[in-house]
């Protein structure tokens, strides 16, 4: 007999696979799943973490196909992954008093950065954009933000 599991309990078991690996940083890797396929995201240091992972999922009862999203990123590279950048982003703006960092929202793909939201001057959405710009690893900058009518 066949019985099927939902997404979050085909989800709980790929996630408990995952702690119960001595060899995994299960606190690193996200999961999804959707109709028995599940999905693995976030970021190790070497090939062989990434595929323990994915080994692991697979060996949960109810898994059909993996989708192995999980970047690697060696503990020695100096290259700044998305999620680096966006906290720089968040820390970069809450840390300059002259803009309402609260109003303004971000997103950072590829290493291009957009900023959406409202600010209550031009001058402020300029500050915003340089601040960012100054950022290391930043490629590219969207800026999106609108000005609050008077």
């Amino acid at each position: 007999m066949n019985i099927t599991k939902t997404d979050s309990e085909l989800k709980e078991d790929v996630t408990r696979q995952l702690a119960w690996d001595p060899g995994i940083d299960a606190a690193a890797i996200g999961v999804s799943a959707h109709l028995g396929v599940v999905t693995l995201n976030g970021i190790v240091p070497c090939w062989s973490d990434k595929h323990a992972a994915e080994d692991a999922a697979r060996r949960v009862e109810g898994v059909h196909d993996v989708a192995n999203d999980i970047e690697i990123k060696p503990s020695w590279s100096t290259i700044k992954s998305d999620v680096d950048i966006a906290l720089l982003v968040r820390s970069a703006l809450e840390g300059d008093a002259r803009l309402d960092d609260e109003t303004i929202c971000t997103t950072v793909s590829d290493h291009i950065v957009t900023l959406t939201g409202t600010v209550r001057t031009a001058a402020e959405r300029d500050e915003a954009e340089r601040v960012v710009r100054a950022l290391e690893d930043v490629r590219f900058i969207e800026n999106h933000l609108t000005v609050q009518a008077p």
